[in-house]
């Protein structure tokens, strides 16, 4: 049966490359001279005031930099800051740019263009013949001078989007699946003949180098050199394991966990929202009516996804928050409404629409992006769109009026969604809480829009439900200044924290009990070598939909080993399936709502030396062991550890397989 499933793999990632590590000396070398001897407490907190003896608390981690990462479907953002001065949150900027006014901007676009693109394919060619292996395999190789990315981009055609094409086609609705800029993206991925992983790799390497440049440039280089990296990587919350593993798999091609003398990075991930939050409340704490008891609906709007988490004051000081409800989501961000604009002006223009995408882009960036977009806030007026030579050569006017109910048209499908969404997790809360939230809080970028702003307020300060939305650049980097905080309390600081969350999924593996006549279906039946007995297989759910999840302490699964001596000499490949089921009930027995989330194979193997032998009901010699895998969740995806007898495998013997077709 599936516990004891051996086999040889295919290995769908190129191994590492082994790379000596220094000696704990010699980084000690060099990070000990930026060490203080003062870890950072806020002066007006007290062992008293936190009610826990310092004798129990950890001591935090030595001191390093700590660095968000907000990679969005649109907009990507840095954020840094030094673990000895964790309040100075310092946001990247500085970007490389075409146009002056863009280089001190808070993110910088998610747009890569390679200049150097192999013809198109042959007619016919599907997009499933794109080549899945790893950035070695590819055809084409990635240098500075070879790719443009964020502002950088002249015109020419960039990819955008792709962000997108790390979900799998089943997680994206049909609608967004064939829309005209996920076909754009995967067309030009093809003809660069680059995989969604690839490309976001090449991306992460370009923005991680700007990151650094811009950190050694403020902190110095011999700073930056000394201390190592605690990164925090942002994903959605609605995102799956496999989509979140891709971006594991990019982020390690991209070299942000290249081997350091100031010793091992460190990378985690945090949901999008639970960032956006982390940032918001560290603001909200000193407004004078903040009370333990309060909930607040977190409405994170960005580019491609809205999230939406909902949290409880359970401490103001220092600050500890917890999900009261489930959290909820969509693919119905701001890069909606661009795709509306454009199919809006196609009807209106016809085929004088029919330009290359370099002049449609010039058009969407000056005149929707940073006009009409940002600006709408439900005012009657019109607005004239100035069309290019190009178009007009077409046979187009020289401007196109849009009025009132052109723009509200345009917005209405996106902003209707999110409505939906705020409203169901308002009555959530009032369902779990006996009373409204206090505040709906717009972050990200779509949440700074006005008309967004307007229609929320307006439907809900009758109910007593105020809208917060703040104002300049916070709602915009509220991610990747969150993901820092989470950094912070992720070494042991003070700060923000989450101490529980709600799982939005349930999550188990196959078992094996013993078969019992007239219970369990005949069919079932398989006889179990090692120890005599007739089992069946069902499903065991460690995690339900629904549950509780404490802060610091992951879900453990058992699973035991048993398998045959003269199979293996030195190492046993173990692999095993985790589940999924989106059911509020998920069944006993696996069915088609019970999907795979993931595969974990120990990567190098289990030295077979470590476990326990035994001769099996059939006289045989067995290697008999229990693994723990500790399982710890993130919106709807996974991030694992693993234990045999008390001692990690460890993350890079734990590989996650997925299906990297797209």
């Amino acid at each position: 049966m599936e516990r004891r499933a051996v086999g040889n793999t295919r290995r769908l990632t190129k191994p590492l490359e082994y790379r000596p590590r220094p000696s704990s000396g010699a980084r000690r070398s060099i990070s000990d001279d930026y060490e203080t001897s003062r870890r950072y407490v806020p002066e007006d907190i007290t062992d008293e005031d936190l009610s826990i003896p310092r004798a129990e608390r950890s001591d935090p981690d030595p001191a390093s930099i700590l660095i968000g990462i907000d990679f969005g479907t649109t907009f990507s953002g840095v954020a840094w800051a030094y673990s000895e001065q964790p309040d100075d949150i310092k946001i990247v900027s500085n970007w490389d740019s075409q146009e002056w006014l863009n280089a001190d901007k808070g993110k910088a676009p998610t747009r890569i263009a390679y200049a150097e693109i192999p013809p198109s394919p042959p007619a016919g060619t599907s997009r499933h013949s794109i080549p899945n292996a790893t950035p070695s395999d590819s055809t084409t190789s990635l240098d500075n001078d070879g790719v443009s990315w964020g502002y950088g981009i002249s015109d020419g055609e960039a990819v955008e989007w792709f962000k997108l094409l790390l979900l799998d086609e089943g997680d994206l609705d049909e609608s967004h699946m064939n829309s005209l800029q996920i076909r754009r993206a995967r067309q030009l991925l093809l003809r660069a003949r680059k995989t969604p992983v690839e490309a976001v790799a090449d991306y992460l390497r370009l923005l991680w180098a700007h990151a650094l440049k811009s950190i050694e440039r403020e902190f110095g280089e011999i700073a930056l050199e000394g201390l190592p990296f605690n990164v925090v990587l942002t994903v959605p919350a609605v995102w799956t394991t496999k989509a979140v593993n891709r971006m594991r798999a990019a982020a390690n091609s991209a070299g942000i966990l290249d081997d350091r003398l100031a010793g091992q990075t460190t990378l985690h991930f945090v949901s999008e929202p639970e960032a956006a939050a982390l940032a918001t409340f560290d603001d909200l704490k000193a407004r004078p009516n903040f009370r333990e008891g309060d909930t607040f609906v977190v409405c994170d709007a960005g580019g491609g996804t809205v999230d939406l988490i909902s949290y409880k004051v359970k401490q103001v000081e220092p600050m500890q928050l917890v999900e009261c409800v489930e959290g909820s989501g969509k693919l119905c961000g701001a890069v909606f409404l661009d795709q509306d604009f454009e199919e809006l002006m196609k009807q209106i223009v016809g085929d004088a629409w029919d330009v290359p995408e370099h002049v449609i882009k010039r058009i969407v960036y000056a005149q929707w992006e940073n006009g009409i977009k940002r600006g709408f806030d439900g005012q009657d007026r019109t607005w004239n769109i100035t069309l290019p030579y190009e178009c007009i050569e077409r046979g187009a006017p020289r401007t196109i009026p849009l009025n009132k109910g052109h723009v509200s048209e345009i917005f209405e499908d996106v902003v209707s969604k999110i409505r939906g969404l705020v409203n169901d997790q308002i009555a959530s809360v009032e369902d779990e809480e006996g009373r409204l939230p206090k505040a709906v809080v717009l972050v990200g970028g779509f949440g700074s829009c006005r008309y967004l702003y307007n229609v929320l307020n307006t439907e809900n300060k009758p109910r007593g439900i105020e809208v917060y939305q703040s104002t300049g650049a916070k709602p915009w980097t509220a991610i990747c200044r969150g993901a820092v905080i989470k950094a912070i309390t992720n070494t042991k600081l003070y700060g923000t924290t989450i101490t529980s969350r709600i799982s939005r999924c349930s999550y188990g593996t196959l078992y094996c009990p013993e078969f019992i006549a007239g219970i369990h279906e005949e069919w079932t039946k398989w006889f179990d070598k090692y120890d005599g007995l007739n089992r069946t297989a069902k499903m065991k759910w460690y995690l339900r939909r629904g549950d509780n999840i404490i802060e610091r302490e992951p879900v453990s699964m058992d699973v035991r080993l048993d398998f045959l001596c003269e199979d293996y000499d030195t190492t046993y490949p173990y692999e095993t399936k985790v589940y999924g089921c989106s059911k509020r009930d998920p069944p006993l027995v696996k069915d088609e709502n019970v999907k795979v989330s993931c595969q974990i194979r120990s990567g190098s193997g289990i030295e077979v030396s470590k476990l326990r032998k035994d001769i099996g009901a059939d006289g045989k010699n067995y290697y008999v062991s229990t693994m723990k895998i500790e399982m710890t969740v993130i919106g709807t995806a996974l991030e694992f550890r693993s234990f045999i007898g008390g001692e990690e495998i460890g993350h890079g013997n734990v590989d996650v397989d997925l299906d990297w077709s797209w």
